[in-house]
């Protein structure tokens, strides 16, 4: 027992997938492009030491961007690695433990981008006060996943039958009117992020996310 136990797990995990050339296709998002419809590349940032220890990322892009327009910046986050880190740490787990906590419930999104339709999870944060109180939604993060096709809003982020995964997670303010600044920015993003990506040789995602759309609920 102690032995199949052992082997599942590391099945889930993405420890037993068959080895490829998974290094040279995550460096592939470091041509991620310098200008994006209005917004345009602000710099370019290394992921987290920590975070980057603990996804096991084959390969990673962190950059922020601002519209030239507007001036609304956001933080743009790809990456690329084994299924079960990529797929189990999300925004609410990170940014409710620097200081920040969410506010309500996760949304699920359809947009429209390139006649193709996606799927992103959005949620919004607040600062806490000193006294642990919190104000009005200060930011807002969008999120998916991918094997290498449409982007997918997964209620339980377990994808067993594919070895690896891409992340997209922007962040940025929440936006007082008109479309919010994530959602226009991914819109004009994730056309050009996707020749970038490796299409998985198993099956689609939409086939094998556990019980995808049932709810938007927080796991």
């Amino acid at each position: 027992m102690t032995l199949l136990s052992a082997v599942v797990h590391g099945y889930s995990d993405g420890r037993w997938a068959r080895p490829t050339d998974w290094m040279a296709q995550g460096q592939r998002l470091a041509q991620l492009p310098e200008r994006c419809g209005p917004w345009v590349l602000l710099k370019t940032m290394e992921l987290d030491e920590n975070a980057a220890r603990i996804l096991r990322c084959y390969g990673s892009a962190v950059r922020a961007y601002r519209n030239e327009q507007t001036k609304d910046v956001v933080t743009v986050a790809v990456l690329f690695g084994p299924r079960g880190p990529i797929a189990v740490h999300t925004p609410e787990i990170c940014y409710s433990s620097v200081g920040t906590a969410q506010l309500g419930e996760r949304v699920r999104n359809s947009l429209d981008v390139a006649g193709q339709s996606q799927a992103l999870w959005s949620v919004r944060f607040a600062e806490k006060g000193s006294d642990g109180s919190m104000g009005e939604p200060s930011f807002e993060v969008w999120y998916a996943w991918s094997d290498g096709e449409a982007w997918l809003a997964a209620e339980k982020p377990r994808f067993w039958m594919t070895p690896n995964l891409y992340k997209v997670q922007v962040a940025g303010p929440v936006g007082q009117k008109g479309t919010p600044p994530c959602e226009d920015f991914l819109k004009e993003f994730l056309p050009q992020l996707a020749p970038l990506l490796g299409a998985s040789e198993e099956p689609s995602l939409v086939a094998k996310a556990t019980d995808p759309f049932s709810s938007s609920r927080v796991e």
